[in-house]
């Protein structure tokens, strides 16, 4: 394939010559006017020609999805060629930026000050009077969301100029995984950020390390059309995720029809992505917000792949799928019968699905989704089932409320991100520190240390100040002077009956590395945790694990699961806080139940319809506290013997 460019391009240069040296020969040769004007002419052509025959070649070695448009076709070629200069460009002004981290930071954050000093926030602040980051810091005190929620208020209900001098276009919403849902003002100059320092220089990272990305192929993309509400001012609310809405520039490069975004339930429009998407051989690449949708997606497809090919031979949506029977209509003209097609995929089916995204989408060449923290179960689900042989990059740290970082390394066997100085002004709290004070003092992006974990606190341009929103990372080294950190937990799913407090990324270590000791043959395919349960009866406080396995068809016997939980426990016990509390008695025994299979499934239906989530954002929560979820997995224990 490397070859053809190569020799197009060669063919057209020589004809290009050649045929150029001719003309310029007979211009001289040539003493009218007209024969001189005729030949500059042909001259013209030549050019035309050679530029076409390049732009030929060019198509030729590039594979390309059948069911691109001859305009789309275009539209894709002619966006790749601009990313790829404007992430060469952005790429070069990112890692410019990190060899001066400190003049960046703080001309970032004065610059925020000084536009928003006429705010009724920053009047309160006295914004006119900090001069230096160093005013800032003593002058401004670390907040968390309580401390804007009347400010909020007022924007909500129609106020300007109350946190930004720009007026936001969205009231975004959190995913609500560490409490309850918080609504955030988000202006466009955040996005627009995101855009130039953030997915410009992913596209470079992906055109100098992923082939694949410089096909004209579509990608299937699992994201969803949020429900969007209104403010009494007309300001939108609803995510600030990726989503369908705020893509449309780039749906054409979809295997999924634009009328298939008009469904709003994830069930539904999860048939239709994976019904056009399995028509597409030829399909690039798989992406969604996290590892836990594309998991999801695989799980629909082998329970649905009949329902699916036999709509495939069709060449129509079956009839008791419950979508608007307007958006029935436009996708049906989109679909005709594809009996090979269905033939094909189902002789792969039938094989089994390990391994089955490379089987059915033979020109596949990766997978764009987060797959570290809570979503590190899904991605290693992943890699082992439905896409061995496939790498997975973990491209972008993001949270609703600031684009944090990049992945400059997409092999590296841990998501790192370099953090981006031109987006937030940060700071940081050590993690000896966090727990124990409202107000500690913070280090600064340059003055971090490799090795430590902080929690991380920001301020971004949408009107949030040293912002404590409860992420906490560990700095692995540096990119010339700014930090690369690796995203260990979110505060808020700590375990904590003793004032232990356990991370999730240390508790999930400790359970993956149990069990893949004790359950050999099983798969671990989801898990939550409770603090001893209320309805329990018992004065000893403890963990209490819910988990779903998949791979072998026999349930796994009591004395197994009991063995995995006293496993489980002497991993904990690397903690010197849990394992003192253990020796004491003062925390007993980890407990672990096992529940029926699609239990976490239907949890994360239930959660997604109760709390009107979205499923772009959605996290399924690590440790539960509420009554209802708690006896959601009682209710679906497994009976065993």
């Amino acid at each position: 394939m490397g070859k053809k460019p190569k020799i197009g391009c060669i063919v057209s240069t020589l004809c290009f010559v050649a045929f150029t040296a001719t003309i310029y020969y007979e211009f001289l040769s040539h003493h009218s006017i007209e024969g001189k004007l005729g030949l500059f002419k042909g001259g013209c052509l030549s050019l035309v020609f050679f530029l076409v025959g390049l732009l030929a070649s060019d198509f030729t070695w590039r594979i390309t999805s059948d069911y691109y448009s001859f305009k789309n076709l275009w539209i894709h070629y002619t966006s790749l060629l601009f990313l790829r200069l404007a992430s060469f460009i952005f790429h070069r002004l990112v890692v410019k930026d990190t060899r001066n981290v400190r003049g960046v930071q703080e001309k970032f954050i004065l610059d925020l000050i000084k536009s928003n000093a006429l705010t009724d926030y920053g009047k309160s602040h006295d914004f006119s009077s900090i001069k230096s980051v160093e005013d800032f810091k003593s002058s401004h005190p670390l907040t968390r969301y309580s401390y804007y929620e009347k400010y909020i208020d007022r924007v909500y209900n129609g106020e300007t100029n109350v946190m930004t001098s720009l007026q936001p276009y969205i009231l975004a919403m959190t995913s609500g995984t560490s409490g309850q849902p918080k609504m955030l003002p988000t202006v466009k100059k955040g996005r627009s950020l995101f855009f130039t320092y953030g997915l410009l220089p992913l596209f470079h990272i992906l055109f100098t390390n992923m082939d694949g990305i410089n096909n004209l192929q579509k990608k299937l993309k699992f994201f969803y059309t949020p429900r969007w509400r209104q403010t009494p001012s007309g300001i939108s609310i609803g995510p600030n995720s990726s989503s369908p809405t705020n893509s449309q520039a780039e749906l054409s490069f979809h295997s999924t029809p634009a009328a298939a975004f008009d469904i709003l339930s994830e069930p539904e429009a999860l048939y239709v992505y994976l019904l056009f998407g399995l028509r597409d051989k030829k399909l690039g690449y798989l992406e969604a917000n996290f590892a836990s949708l594309i998991y999801t997606a695989f799980v629909s497809l082998e329970s649905n792949w009949k329902d699916l090919l036999t709509d495939l031979r069709n060449g129509y949506i079956k009839p008791d799928l419950n979508i608007d029977s307007s958006v029935r209509k436009r996708l049906n003209s989109e679909l005709s019968p594809f009996p090979e097609r269905a033939n094909e995929l189902q002789t792969e089916f039938e094989r089994g699905f390990l391994g089955i995204a490379k089987k059915i989408w033979p020109y596949m060449n990766f997978i764009l989704c987060v797959d570290s923290g809570s979503f590190q179960v899904y991605g290693d689900l992943l890699r082992k089932t439905y896409c061995k042989g496939l790498h997975i990059y973990s491209p972008i740290y993001a949270a609703t409320e600031g684009f944090i970082g990049i992945n400059l390394w997409p092999f590296s066997p841990d998501s790192q991100y370099l953090m981006i100085p031109k987006v937030l002004f940060y700071e940081f709290i050590p993690i000896e520190k966090s727990l124990s004070c409202e107000q500690p003092d913070t280090l600064l992006l340059h003055e971090v240390t490799e090795g430590e974990v902080y929690e991380m606190v920001i301020s971004n341009c949408s009107g949030l100040y040293r912002y404590r929103f409860g992420d906490v990372v560990k700095v692995v080294g540096f990119h010339n002077q700014s930090p690369i950190v690796e995203f260990m937990y979110r505060q808020g799913q700590f375990l904590n009956v003793r004032g232990e407090k356990t991370s999730e990324k240390l508790f999930y270590e400790a359970f993956h590395d149990s069990f893949n000791m004790v359950m050999v043959g099983y798969s671990l395919l989801d898990y939550c945790c409770v603090e001893q349960l209320p309805q329990s009866g018992e004065e000893t406080p403890r963990y209490i694990v819910f988990m779903e396995v998949g791979s072998k068809e026999v349930t796994p016997s009591v004395s197994l699961v009991n063995q995995l939980a006293e496993e489980l426990d002497k991993q904990l016990q690397s903690s010197y806080i849990y394992k003192s509390f253990r020796d004491k008695g003062s925390i007993a025994q980890v407990k672990v139940h096992l529940v029926k299979p699609m239990t976490f499934s239907k949890f994360r239906r239930t959660l997604i319809l109760s709390e009107k989530a979205t499923p772009n954002q959605f996290k399924v929560p690590r440790v539960i506290r509420k009554s209802e979820a708690i006896d959601f997995m009682h209710q679906n224990l497994v009976i065993q013997p």
